[in-house]
This record gives structure tokens, sequence and C-alpha cells, in this order.
């Protein structure tokens, strides 16, 4: 009887175990890639974003400091809740999304590129009679929209490598250095 009782908890854990590993399961812990970059800053107007970005950077082995030759800077940050459909018999559809616009910079400001825009959102099914539960329910969407979004921030940041930085730098560099010789240029021939 009681090679029976261990054999079937055996078999449970064993089953247990194997379905929390198949749907992708994990145990928290630091995220590292083995990326190039070691030091990074960042700037913005959202600091609930900021704040988790960061937190986020560091467990993965980047250090953030102001005196980091990269920056990101958060451009913007939006989190949208809009209901899609009318209610029908008690129920209808809301859209849940959170944007997130960021930019490479060097630690004096000047753009490596364009805004990198990324979206994600969620449709569900919500009960009008039941308020606080989809409240709820969107706050803790939101919430895994934003840790998705800074896992893809977080990834895309490993994925750059220091010679792909500099030189992009020295590309803006020159673009900037162009347009000011441009610029006199034009005062030039515009003045009597």
């Amino acid at each position: 009887m009681t090679y029976t009782f261990r054999s079937v908890s055996m078999l449970a854990l064993l089953l247990l175990t194997s379905l929390l590993t198949a749907c992708g399961f994990h145990l928290r812990g630091e995220m590292s890639t083995g990326g190039e970059i070691k030091q990074l800053s960042i700037a913005g107007n959202d600091p609930v974003y900021i704040r988790h970005l960061s937190r986020a950077i560091e467990r993965s082995g980047i250090n953030i400091n102001d005196q980091a030759p990269w920056q990101i800077n958060i451009v913007k940050v939006e989190r949208d809740v809009d209901q899609q459909t009318v209610a029908s018999a008690g129920y209808f559809e809301q859209r849940i999304a959170m944007k997130v616009a960021y930019q490479l910079q060097t630690s004096s400001g000047l753009p490596l590129s364009s805004p990198v825009q990324l979206t994600r959102e969620r449709y569900i099914t919500q009960n009008q009679d039941a308020p606080n539960a989809a409240e709820s329910e969107q706050s803790i969407i939101l919430s895994e929209l934003h840790q998705e979004l800074i896992a893809t921030t977080l990834r895309r940041i490993h994925n750059l490598s220091e010679a792909e930085l500099s030189e992009a730098a020295k590309k803006a560099r020159d673009a900037a250095k162009a347009q000011q010789l441009e610029n006199s240029e034009s005062d030039r021939t515009t003045q009597p």
C-alpha cells in the first residue's frame, strides 16, 4: 500500500512538473543575454515605467548611471482602455493597449536613430454588472502589457553592440555638422 501511494505521489509530482515546464513557467531571475553594453542612463517623463525598466536593465547586468555613454530616452508611454462593442446581455468587449516609444541617444542627447515604437494590446470581455472585477482585470492586463514591453525593450538593448552604437553616433555627429554648415551657409546667403 505504501509503495502504491509513493508511486502515485511521484507520478503526480512528475506530471505537475512537466506541465509547468511545458507551458513556459520558470522562476524569476536575472535575464543575462550576454550583450556588449555595460552602462546606460535612462531619461523620460514616465517615472513608473522608467523605474521598472531601470530595475530590469540592472537585473540583466547593465549598470544604470548618469555618466553612461548611451542613453535611452522614453519619449512617450500611453495606456488606453476603450470599449469596442455595445453591451449585449450585460457583456461588452474592451481593448486594453499600451504604447511605448523610446530613442537611443548619446550621453549628450544626440539621437542615434528615430524613435522605436512598441505596442501591445489585448481584448477582453467584461461584465457591466461587475465594475470592480473589470477594473481589477484591467489593472492586471496593463501590468502584463507593461512587463511585455519592458522585456521587448530589454531584448532589443541586448542585441545592440558597442560598435553599432559608436557607428550610429559617428553618423549622427556627421549629419549634425553637415546641417550646421548648411544652416550657416543659408544664413550668409540671405544676409544683404
